[in-house]
Formats: structure tokens, sequence, C-alpha cells
């Protein structure tokens, strides 16, 4: 047998090596869970007062308020309408019409030449589709001239809700855009007026959804109707009273507007249901882990400081947003505790600056399309270009405001008897290069940047 102290050492052994490897981690194990439960329990009230905040301010703050809070922002008026056209443009009969048509066949990528002699070799077929479609058409520009948000039946369901008509409206916009280069190349200033008009109206259809990816279509459907408008202007193929009528709903979109706002309260209130319960978000790639309350007040930081940001003036808004955005990363590295609390909020949270610098290209391509008429305009009343855009103070419009920033005005040049007006580039809308953007040889870069000059030609 054992003398008696050596089995009393080897129980105290026994018992050391309990408490080491069973007692100490699991209660290294409790004491986790409690300073979670804790801080959980903590930011838990903390959120649900944030968000009872928000909601006191009638913004959303889940997929049943989001829906409240989109009816009440748009007009279900025209919505069997609009259903009724999406229907027919996503109809079989209409896919296989479009078969070798500019604008709107897979087929053809070609453009549609502004010049009327110049050849253009799908012009047979583009007619007598446009032709066939003559009633449709109709039924788009008069649903679109003038039109209010449209309220479509969109069920939110967070990361998980279907936009199938805000992808469908931008054929609506392309068969407004055909009918429009067709009329350009007869110089018919009513069917362009109408066409350029429509197509500005199709973007406002869907304006109305507080999504960022709806206001992004807007946006680009948006561009379409200003592509169409810079030729037009080039060629002087609008008359004086269609520039009038166009001139107030360019300049309805020389900021970010209500649309940024809408953008960001309706992503907020996509995402805030995900914290509450990961899972909605599995299929989207989001990391499942639970207690996500000090995550979602993270998120909440992040969306209010780019909400307080001054969005009257382009620059600085674009220059803040990039800081926030930064500030966010680097506070959600600071330390693995901060990572932690920041899980869903990188996974779930777009790229603002990079989508705000749509809306800012858009406001600023407005602002040259304004001079741009108001050019035109001065020419048709003196016969030449002006001199000096602030020649333009007799029209309609203030022309100060519509520079890229406050103090910085866009480039702008008589060059012989025509006029060039240009902005930045696509990397940089507000750098304004003392000459237009060109490259060697004359060409416009097709990067881009094309976008930021507009040339008018004198008939004079």
């Amino acid at each position: 047998m054992l003398p008696q102290n050596e089995k009393a050492s080897k129980r105290s052994c026994l018992v050391l090596s309990i408490l080491i490897f069973v007692v100490l981690p699991l209660s290294v194990v409790i004491l986790g869970i409690l300073l979670w439960y804790g801080r959980e329990s903590s930011a838990k009230s903390r959120l649900k007062a944030r968000i009872a905040n928000i909601t006191k301010k009638g913004y959303p703050v889940d997929d049943a308020s989001l829906d409240t809070y989109y009816k009440d922002r748009t007009d279900a008026a025209n919505t069997e309408a609009w259903l009724a056209v999406l229907s027919t443009m996503t109809s079989q009969d209409f896919s296989a019409s479009t078969k070798g048509v500019a604008l709107l066949g897979a087929d053809v990528e070609a453009e549609i030449p502004i010049l009327p002699d110049e050849e253009w070799k799908e012009e047979e077929d583009s007619l007598a589709f446009l032709e066939k479609w003559k009633s449709l058409h109709s039924e788009v520009i008069r649903l679109s001239i003038d039109a209010k948000p449209v309220r479509f039946p969109i069920v939110f369901d967070s990361f998980g809700t279907l936009l199938q008509q805000t992808q469908e409206m931008r054929q609506a916009a392309r068969l407004l855009l055909l009918r429009g280069r067709v009329g350009l190349r007869a110089r018919d200033s009513v069917v362009v007026r109408d066409a350029i008009d429509g197509m500005l109206g199709v973007s406002r259809v869907n304006a109305g959804e507080p999504i960022l990816v709806s206001q992004l279509v807007s946006i680009a459907i948006d561009s379409m109707a200003l592509e169409l408008l810079k030729d037009s202007l080039k060629v002087d193929a609008l008359n004086a009273d269609d520039l009038q009528s166009l001139l107030p709903k360019v300049l309805a979109t020389v900021n970010l507007g209500k649309e940024w706002e809408n953008a960001i309260v309706g992503e907020r209130a996509i995402a805030l249901p995900v914290f509450a319960d990961p899972s909605k978000a599995r299929s989207f790639g989001v990391t499942s882990v639970p207690g996500r309350s000090r995550d979602a007040l993270f998120y909440l930081d992040l969306i209010q400081g780019i909400l307080e940001l001054p969005a009257n003036d382009l620059k600085e808004f674009k220059v803040k947003l990039q800081a926030v955005e930064a500030k966010m990363t680097e506070q959600a590295n600071a330390s693995w505790i901060t990572k932690f609390d920041s899980i869903l909020t990188l996974q779930t949270t777009p790229a603002f600056a990079a989508a705000a610098d749509a809306f800012i290209r858009r406001a600023l391509q407005h602002r040259m399309a304004a001079l741009a008429i108001g050019l035109r305009l001065y020419e048709d009343r003196h016969g030449k270009f002006p001199n000096s855009l602030n020649d333009l103070s007799d029209l309609p419009m203030e022309v100060k405001p519509l520079g890229p920033t406050q103090e910085r005005s866009l480039g702008y040049r008589v060059d012989g008897s025509d006029a060039k007006l240009w902005g930045g580039s696509f990397q940089d809308a507000f750098a304004i290069p003392v000459n237009p953007p060109m490259i060697e040889g004359g060409d416009l870069a097709k990067n881009g940047n094309e976008i930021w000059l507009w040339e008018l030609r004198s008939n004079n």
C-alpha cells in the first residue's frame, strides 16, 4: 500500500488536474457567456431605443414599415397600365420581333448614326419594328411624360426582395430611345422631345422605390435621355419651344434630390431585420452569428453619418462620404472585438461612395444639359453662341449654381462659330481641365469621358 502522504499527494494532483482541465475552462466559458450576455443585453436596449427614434421620425425599420413607406411615396393610378406594358415587352412576340433591331435586339450593338446621309444598315428592320409596335410606343409615351413614381406590387423581404419590373423598365426606355434616334435622323423636333421627356419620365417611375439598386436603374435610364439630348443639341435638332419645355425638367435633377435619402433609408430598413435574424441573408453569403445588437448599432452609426452629410455641395458630400466609409473600416479593424461587433455591417453594407458617384454624375450631367440648352436658346435669339456662360443670365435659370462646385464653373469655349461645353472626367468629375477632354487626333476618349464634352454646331 502507498504511504498516506503519497495518497494525499496523488489526490491533490487529481484535484488540481480537474481544476486546470475542467473547472477553469468551464469557468472561462461561463464568464465569456455572461460577458457576452451582458454586452448583448445592454446593446439590445440601446438598439430598441434607436429603432424607436427612427420610427418616430417616419422612417422604415423593417419589411412591413418599408412597404408602408413605399406606398406613401408612390402612385397606384397607372400601376395596372404599366404592368400591361411590361407584360407585352417581355412576351415572346415582342422579344422575337427585336431581332436585328437597333438598341433592342440582343444581336445588334451598332449605334444609330445621327446624320441622315450616314448609312444605317438596321434601318429597315428598325422602322418595321416601330411600325408594328406603334400603339405600344404611344402607350409608353402617354404613361411616362410627367409620370409620378409608380407603385408596383413589390413584396419586401429584406435582402430577398425581388425587383423584376424595375429591370424591365429599361426595355421601355430603349423603345423610346429607338423612336427618338429615328426622329433625330429625320430632325423631327417633336418626336425627339417626346422621347427625351418620356425617358426622363420612365426614370421617375422607378424613383419612388426606396432601394439603392432601383435608384441606380433610374439613373441609368436618365443617362439614356441625356445622351439623346446631347446629340440633339449637337446638331440643333430641337426647336426653341421644345427646348423651353425640356429645360425645367432637366433643372429638376441638378442636385442629389430626395432619391438619395430614399435609397439610404430603404437600405437601412432592408438590412436591420438581418441583425435580428442573420439567417435571413444566409443565401447572400452573410455569416450567421447570433447576438448582433452591437453590430446593428455599428451599422446605424454608419447610416446616420451618411444621412447627415451636406448634400447641397456635391464635392464636399463626396469627400465626406469617403471619409465616413474609411472611418467605418478603420473602426471595424481596430481590434478582434470590434471585428466581431461589425461582421454583418461589413458584409451587408454596399459601397455607398461608389453608388453616390452615380448620383453625383447624374446631377452634374443635368447641370451641363441645362447650360447646353441655354446655349442653344441664346443662339436662337442672338444668332451666335455667347462668349461666356455668364451671358446666359437672361434665361430662366441661374448659371452660377450649375457649376461643378460653388467656386468653379464648367469649361466653355466658342470654337469658330461652334461651341464646346465640358466638365471633368469619369475619374474626377470636379477637376475641370483647361481644354476639352480629347485624345491625340482630336477624337474623344471612349472610356466614359465622352459624357463630359457637349459640342454644339452652329447652323448660322
